[in-house]
């Protein structure tokens, strides 16, 4: 979270098609949303979590972010290690 500037929903939310890790250098998130636990009374099908569009952005941007070589590196140890969970989010919970 701290090299990317990343809120904790937006971490949530990160899928590895946002991703660019290259072997080499600095790397590239296109953040597009954020997951928000707002329970299952709150939420209109009954799930406990809800996407959200980007703080105080329309619904279709994307942020990118640029992350140095050590984040990108500990990404991609992260998906070898763990892989992603079946709808290709990095970060299950």
């Amino acid at each position: 979270m701290y090299y990317a500037a990343m809120r904790p929903a937006e971490v949530i939310h990160l899928r590895l098609e946002q991703c660019h890790l290259p072997e080499t250098g600095s790397g590239m998130l296109h953040l597009s949303g954020g997951v928000v636990t707002a329970g299952k009374a709150w939420t209109d099908d009954g799930a406990v979590h809800e996407v959200h569009s980007l703080k105080r952005r329309a619904a279709t941007t994307t942020r990118p972010v640029r992350v140095p070589p050590q984040f990108a590196c500990v990404l991609r140890a992260h998906v070898e290690r763990f892989g992603v969970a079946p709808n290709g989010r990095l970060f299950r919970n």
